[in-house]
């Protein structure tokens, strides 16, 4: 789940850059609104989140299993 949040993520930034860059150029008109790029960052933002607390919530799981084996292996 965390690695498909991740590609998500990226896809939808990359995505948003190379529309960005169009719409200086004016190429691809027809698929390059204002609306889509604001979409493709709220998708970012969103898969972000998502992906940084399954990410910390991870971390804090590891962390409370090496903090009861230290408190096991000082008694």
């Amino acid at each position: 789940m965390k690695k498909a949040l991740k590609i998500i993520s990226t896809v939808a930034i990359l995505m948003f850059g190379i529309l960005w860059v169009f719409s200086k150029f004016e190429i691809l008109t027809a698929y390059n609104s204002i609306d889509l790029r604001n979409i493709l960052v709220v998708i970012y933002l969103f898969t972000s989140l998502k992906y940084f607390q399954m990410e910390v919530k991870t971390k804090n799981e590891e962390i409370q299993k090496l903090r009861s084996q230290l408190d096991n292996s000082k008694t």
